[in-house]
């Protein structure tokens, strides 16, 4: 019997192998019964055992030659070196685990992020809406770092959404822009303005807030408006705080006739050139005094606001003068002080490196008897050889010198942060001898001209921040980039052409040679 199915042996492998393949190509298309793929393998087994019946001395021979043990060996390795990715696969799915090996961390993420996804209370979900038309790596790098947020916390979730695809999706979101990202936690809903870490967080940190804080900027006394978007203008700056949970708005103290709004967090007096009136007076020490208010007061040069007792009652002492700075001043321009370092305070957190600039500064001074329950800090000072011009005849005439027993030398305290002690909730205060150095005009120079105004935007933001409360809102400051460009001489850049071109292919056929000729 044996003899008649040698006759047949190879139609037995052929049908048994095709019996295998069938079923392994019905497993990938899926669907399919568990039955049939059983079926066509035991069958393709009966089919190769019959070969193996038939022929036994061709089976023993192949099974036992050289070829077959290297190639058993290959398969083993091969096998192995397939279950040590699929481990290395399975333990990276379970385990997140990653290291930044840039120089400056450039992949890391801040201490304010980790804080924040770490407290996150209540689920937050982000929803990305990336069409077929969006750049892909764009949204790639949204993806990565939504993905490195998710291993901080299981209180993030998010998806992808494609507002073409999934048109009442984009319209129940209010999403008119490709590449919108919304950050939602119950009937709370936020957008990133922005795809980096900054405008992430900032998202995150506001949809997980419950209320949001309310800044009211005082008007009448000829003080910066919100709605202005001249030079003279603080429109930028509304914007600017409404894009970190700020709701921004206007207040005459003249139409008051009871109290303060009950949502008011914080009050802003900027750069008023009328004074206030004593019954505004009033309120504003009675904010700060009895319901242990926050206020941000910055004061111009030649301005009388009004505010100078108040001010006293706080231990500070605004001088009636302009700082003349000829060492720190803005290209040569000694009005225009410059300032690069800074005391220790949370207002002037994460300045360190940035330059302030304030076109047209007064100086303050803590007054002479203390405060009671009131500690007074400096935030920064001009120079050493800066002073306070009080003849402002000669500003105009620019015939500026110190003159001795009328002017104050420098260095002189530009800001003042105040903070009462005692009780539940500390009153504060922040004194700036300057209003300018944040107005549209101002930031708008500064830009124009080359130089960074962040530093000016980051201490009005510190100084907002802290008033309200929202110290954990300070500054995410940029990773900076590294610029790691190799210089070759002319001889290095002869050498690695020349090795790369010839030297190496060469090396390489001399060894070919070599070994061709010793096996010739």
């Amino acid at each position: 019997m044996r003899t008649r199915l040698q006759e047949w042996a190879n139609y037995f492998a052929a049908v048994g192998l095709a019996l295998w393949a069938a079923a392994g190509i019905l497993f990938l298309l899926g669907n399919q019964p568990n039955e049939r793929l059983m079926a066509l393998a035991a069958l393709g087994v009966l089919f190769v055992a019959l070969y193996v019946y038939a022929r036994p001395s061709e089976v023993r021979e192949a099974v036992t030659s050289r070829g077959v043990r290297y190639g058993s060996n290959a398969l083993v390795i091969s096998i192995a070196f397939i279950g040590i990715i699929a481990l290395l696969s399975f333990l990276g799915s379970r385990y997140h685990w990653r290291f930044d090996v840039t120089a400056n961390k450039s992949f890391t993420l801040s201490p304010l992020t980790i804080e924040t996804l770490k407290g996150l209370k209540e689920p937050v979900q982000a929803i990305a809406f990336y069409s077929g038309f969006s750049d892909p790596q764009s949204r790639q790098g949204v993806e990565d770092r939504l993905r490195e947020y998710v291993g901080y916390t299981d209180k993030l979730t998010y998806r992808f959404v494609d507002p073409q695809a999934e048109p009442q999706v984009a319209r129940e979101y209010k999403v008119q822009f490709d590449g919108t990202l919304v950050f939602e936690r119950g009937k709370r809903r936020e957008n990133a303005l922005g795809s980096d870490e900054q405008a992430l967080t900032n998202a995150i940190h506001k949809v997980s807030q419950d209320t949001q804080p309310v800044i009211y900027f005082t008007t009448g006394h000829g003080e910066h408006t919100l709605s202005d978007s001249g030079t003279s203008g603080f429109s930028g700056m509304k914007q600017f705080l409404e894009t970190v949970n700020y709701k921004v708005d206007s207040i005459n103290l003249k139409t008051i006739t009871d109290t303060l709004p009950s949502d008011l967090t914080l009050l802003v007096i900027a750069g008023p050139r009328q004074p206030f009136d004593p019954q505004e007076v009033v309120r504003v020490r009675d904010y700060l005094n009895n319901q242990s208010g926050r206020v941000l007061i910055m004061l111009d040069p030649q301005a009388d606001s009004g505010l100078d007792n108040l001010l006293v009652g706080w231990g500070v002492q605004a001088r009636n003068d302009m700082v003349i700075d000829p060492k720190f001043g803005l290209f040569g321009r000694v009005q225009i002080p410059t300032i690069t370092e800074y005391k220790s305070h949370d207002v002037t957190k994460d300045l360190t490196g940035l330059d302030t600039i304030f076109p047209g500064v007064r100086s303050l001074a803590p007054t002479d008897a203390p405060a009671p329950n009131r500690t007074p800090t400096a935030l920064f000072a001009s120079s050493d050889l800066s002073w306070g011009e009080t003849d402002f005849e000669a500003l105009k005439n620019q015939k500026l010198q110190l003159d001795a027993g009328k002017d104050a030398k420098g260095p002189l305290d530009l800001a003042f942060a105040v903070e009462a002690t005692g009780g539940d909730k500390a009153a504060r205060l922040v004194v700036i001898g300057n209003s300018t150095f944040v107005m549209n005009g101002t930031l708008n120079d500064l830009f124009s001209a080359g130089r960074d105004n962040s530093g000016n935007v980051l201490l009005f933001r510190n100084a907002v921040n802290w008033l309200a409360g929202q110290e954990d809102q300070l500054a995410i400051p940029p990773k900076q980039s590294d610029n790691r460009s190799v210089f070759l001489t002319a001889e290095q850049a002869n050498f690695v052409f020349w090795s790369s071109f010839l030297l190496i292919p060469a090396a390489i056929l001399v060894v070919g040679a070599l070994v061709w000729w010793r096996r010739r």
